[in-house]
């Protein structure tokens, strides 16, 4: 059952009621066709409360997104732009198409800091999220009375004389659903090991966040800051401002140890819906065993970032020389899955 409009409906109830269930849901494909964004291949997802728009020429990443109307990824004022305008420059290419949106896949030779290794530069949370998408499908289908939609599509993030990684996304949701469900599978299709670094830039924004919203980690066991200039606000990382001229970025780590290995982390604003709303990740620590919150609450750059990943976000050349980087073996597939969804409840999700 579905519940939508207050309340829930059968499969045969919403057929008797419509004439092409277009009329409260379904997915939708189109090209962007001026500016900087001309030529980005998109599909609408409409799930009923749920709505959000995924990025095919962007590595199947999700760009807008609301719920019950109300937006809760964070949009930068670079706006969306299509893959050749990226150039990866260290930090420059980068900064100069992040987009932001709901969510900005990093990696996956390269998660944080920029770096160069033999010769070769690896730029700042990598190349993947401006890669095109390959062999993209939709799917609509039904089980019992739910009405499934799901995206798929494969990102090779490949280069001669380098790595050949192929990266399978798969994106679900259903008629009336709170939530997203991300599951990646990277295969590495060449006859070397090589390192494979992840890291899902979720990226939430006003109304979500304000200055009444409250971060919650249940099982945090420890937190510290990436950044000697973010020490001073590691004691209010949970905590949030109204926007600031000109105020530098924070950045902490936090260390999860749940009793199950998965992680459920909440941004909450009390104030917002008629008893609070919030936006939610859950993860496995085993896949993903590093965490990294990022605080932005400069004006315009006002932005709260969740940030699960294989490793650390100091760049490929740190990981290596301290044995951190997750390495891949030849013809090995490796999976990832995260869910992130809206609740009304502070303490369930």
């Amino acid at each position: 059952m579905a519940k939508l409009f207050g309340k829930e409906y059968s499969k045969k109830e919403f057929l008797k009621k419509t004439g092409n269930l277009s009329q409260i849901g379904g997915m939708k494909e189109y090209t962007f066709n001026s500016g900087r964004a001309r030529g980005v291949d998109a599909i609408d997802v409409n799930a009923g409360d749920l709505q959000f728009t995924v990025l095919n020429s962007r590595c199947l990443d999700i760009g807008q997104a609301n719920f019950e109307g109300l937006p809760f990824g964070y949009i930068s004022k670079s706006g969306l732009r299509a893959p050749e305008y990226f150039v990866e420059n260290k930090g420059k290419g980068f900064l100069d198409s992040f987009y932001g949106g709901l969510l900005t896949t990093s990696g996956l030779n390269n998660i944080g800091s920029d770096c160069a290794i033999d010769g070769r530069g690896y730029g700042v949370h990598g190349e993947i999220a401006n890669i095109p998408a390959e062999m993209v499908a939709k799917r609509e289908y039904w089980e019992d009375d739910e009405l499934h939609f799901e995206i798929t599509g494969k990102i090779r993030h490949s280069r001669f004389y380098a790595e050949d990684l192929v990266m399978e996304r798969k994106i679900k949701t259903s008629l009336g659903s709170n939530k997203i469900n991300i599951i990646d599978t990277i295969e590495n299709r060449d006859f070397t090991r090589v390192p494979v670094m992840l890291l899902y830039h979720i990226n939430l924004g006003f109304p979500f966040l304000d200055s009444q919203s409250e971060l919650i980690i249940p099982n945090l066991e420890k937190s510290w800051a990436r950044t000697d200039s973010a020490k001073k606000g590691l004691k209010d990382f949970n905590t949030f401002c109204d926007p600031v001229d000109g105020i530098e970025e924070e950045c902490f780590y936090h260390t999860i140890n749940s009793p199950d290995e998965k992680a459920a982390i909440c941004l909450f604003n009390p104030q917002l819906g008629e008893k609070g709303m919030g936006v939610y990740l859950k993860y496995d620590t085993k896949q993903l065993p590093v965490f990294l919150q990022w605080k932005m609450m400069r004006s315009r750059e006002y932005v709260c970032g969740f940030a699960p990943a294989t490793t650390y976000a100091e760049g490929r050349q740190n990981a290596l020389a301290k044995n951190e980087s997750m390495f891949i073996e030849p013809m090995e597939k490796k999976r990832f899955e995260i869910e992130i969804g809206i609740t009304k409840n502070r303490l369930s999700y």
